[in-house]
């Protein structure tokens, strides 16, 4: 088994990025052949370089397949990266609501997942009800402002070119909560609701200041907050999605939050539980789902197919 992960990594990690196949020598070249003939995996269907403009993208490994047979797929292009939009087959929401997934790769196969879609059951819920659902990769950006206003502009397409209705729905799951909170504080009027999946929403807790700076950097190259540790330091209170809520409640956007309380990778207490004493302390409405014995997104089934959560986002 560890023989044919290691080939298949191999194919994986150069192939669908750059079109180009990292030889194994010898013999194994051979095999690697018969592997990548026999795959599903087309470059098609994978990450292209040239989708991109951005510098740092594409960071994830994801398949562009539309895996949901209740919507047609659209793929989208827009500053400088790549989106897209399922439309449901059948009945269309009279009124165009729509979910706007917060990680691109959590609406399709991904490599960490085994290729498995993080959040398939939501999805396929979503486009029942008739609602359209989008997303776009700006790979992590830790709620940086350049990523934000990545999102504003995808979000200003999606209204103009697919006359959606002007108020977001989102999921933000792990560090998909600094994305989406980022770019939500920044435009609150345009969001009606926010379910968080084990969202990271404080920067101090999940990555680390001293990875959103130099040297340590993790945020997507072309989006970084391009400060150094010591000014990022400083302004944090003007970045961290924790520390701007008040735009968020004053504009009505309500919240929900699905989170365990033994996650080790995103602590519930800084960055949900926190949060929610924070927001309705400025008369946000804001509700937890806790997850006893919960880790980061284990038991599944409990993250990802909750159906007061699926309510919550299609609710009137």
């Amino acid at each position: 088994m560890y023989f044919w992960k290691s080939l298949l990594e191999t194919y994986n990690q150069d192939y669908p990025k750059t079109g180009r196949i990292k030889w194994a020598s010898g013999w194994q070249s051979a095999v690697l052949y018969i592997v990548i003939m026999w795959s599903p995996v087309t470059q098609a269907e994978a990450n292209s370089v040239s989708d991109y403009t951005i510098a740092g993208l594409p960071m994830h490994n994801y398949r562009w397949e539309n895996n949901f047979k209740n919507a047609t797929m659209t793929k989208l292009h827009c500053a400088g990266t790549v989106g897209f939009i399922f439309t449901p087959k059948g009945r269309i929401d009279p009124e165009r609501r729509w979910v706007w997934i917060g990680n691109i790769y959590c609406a399709f196969p991904w490599d960490q997942r085994n290729w498995n879609i993080f959040q398939q059951w939501y999805i396929e819920k979503f486009l029942d009800a008739g609602f359209h659902v989008v997303g776009i990769d700006v790979g992590v950006t830790a709620g940086s402002p350049a990523g934000a206003e990545v999102f504003q502009k995808f979000y200003e397409m999606l209204i103009r070119d697919y006359k959606l209705n002007p108020k977001a729905r989102l999921t933000a799951q792990s560090n998909g909560g600094l994305i989406v909170y980022g770019w939500a504080f920044r435009y609150p009027n345009e969001v009606d609701r926010i379910l968080g999946i084990l969202p990271a929403t404080d920067m101090r807790s999940w990555p680390g200041l001293n990875q959103l700076c130099p040297p340590g950097d993790i945020v997507t190259k072309g989006l970084s907050y391009g400060l150094s540790c010591e000014e990022l330091q400083n302004r944090l209170r003007e970045f961290n999605p924790i520390d701007n809520l008040a735009p968020l409640a004053k504009a009505g956007v309500k919240i929900y939050h699905i989170h365990g309380d033994t996650d080790a990778i995103v602590p519930i207490k800084e960055n949900t539980i926190e949060f929610q004493k924070r927001y309705q302390a400025l008369g946000g409405e804001m509700e937890v789902e806790l997850i006893p014995g919960g880790n980061h997104g284990e038991p599944e089934k409990s993250f990802f197919e909750s159906r007061e959560a699926l309510k919550f986002l299609l609710v009137d």
